[in-house]
């Protein structure tokens, strides 16, 4: 329980929100958190703030679950959550990219008579962003093996990807639930 609270504490200084949800969704660790409530109509938060709401609150749910799997000190917290936080910034960055790319993709098919050579360079622009992420991950995760022992870089290489997946079925499930009417 002590690491529990370490882990949070250190993960409060890294994420600019650690929600009241995130002790909510450590009682479930292994599963991905509920959706949350719809806004009240009177709330005034621009979609871009909910959106920096839901990455620090999913944030902070991956730091509690990485803590609790890897048996994290706060002297190993302290040195992993910066470098998780550096390499979040970059993967934003490159799946901004990746949306403007899929979108003007699908805007030159939405023509009679796509532009071969239009098509042809954003391909090849979705290709170099595909790279850039392989990249950056390997990267990410030589940082990530200077800072700890060979057990929790196995665990780590096995978690991180499960959590994406998690975290990836959450967004489509809420964003189904929108479409939907839900």
């Amino acid at each position: 329980m002590r690491r529990l609270v370490a882990g949070l504490a250190i993960v409060s200084n890294f994420a600019s929100v650690v929600v009241g949800e995130a002790a909510a969704w450590a009682q479930a660790p292994h599963r991905p958190p509920a959706a949350a409530p719809a806004a009240p109509s009177g709330d005034r938060r621009s979609s871009d703030q909910l959106r920096k709401e839901v990455l620090e609150r999913m944030r902070a749910l991956r730091a509690w679950r990485i803590v609790e799997e890897l048996k994290l000190d706060e002297k190993a917290s302290a040195r992993l959550f910066p470098i998780l936080a550096k390499y979040d910034e970059q993967e934003l960055a490159l799946a901004s990219e990746r949306r403007d790319i899929a979108r003007e993709l699908r805007t030159l098919l939405a023509v009679p008579h796509p532009d071969d050579a239009k098509l042809t360079g954003a391909i090849n622009r979705m290709l170099a962003n595909r790279a850039k992420r392989h990249a950056f991950k390997d990267e990410r995760i030589q940082e990530l093996r200077k800072v700890l022992t060979p057990v929790q870089q196995a665990k780590l290489v096995l978690l991180l990807p499960q959590l994406e997946r998690e975290f990836a079925q959450f967004i489509r499930d809420v964003a189904g639930q929108r479409d939907d009417g839900g």
